[in-house]
């Protein structure tokens, strides 16, 4: 098997975070989006990262498997966009503090209910 470097050349599909979180840390919000990501059990590898590209801060949540993408996009409300041409797939969404709080709330209610694997659907209120 072929050994590859980037993210990109084993997670091929791209779910993008642009990011606004106000005073909280970017890095926080990766992890919340981490954490989210573990809740849908990927069948494959998948990366979460922070960038600053030329729309400033972001998190890249790069996936092996469409299936896994499809969840974490479908949750987020991600639309698709064409950006990056490495990626098979790409879709994007707008990450403020209100949808970190509703990312985080919604966590905190599967933990509560025993986790529950359904994919949930969230809103930025």
């Amino acid at each position: 098997m072929k050994q590859h470097s980037a993210p990109e050349a084993i997670s091929p599909y791209l779910v993008l975070g642009q990011a606004d979180v106000g005073g909280s840390s970017i890095v926080e919000a990766a992890r919340t989006l981490h954490d989210l990501i573990v809740t849908f059990r990927p069948q494959g590898h998948y990366s979460v990262r922070t960038i600053e590209d030329e729309c400033g801060p972001a998190i890249h949540c790069a996936f092996e498997h469409k299936t896994d993408a499809d969840c974490l996009a479908k949750a987020v409300g991600a639309l698709e966009i064409a950006r990056y041409e490495t990626y098979r797939s790409e879709r994007a969404f707008f990450l403020n503090e209100a949808a970190a709080r509703a990312i985080r709330l919604t966590l905190a209610r599967r933990r509560a209910s025993q986790g529950s694997v359904a994919s949930p659907r969230l809103s930025s209120r």
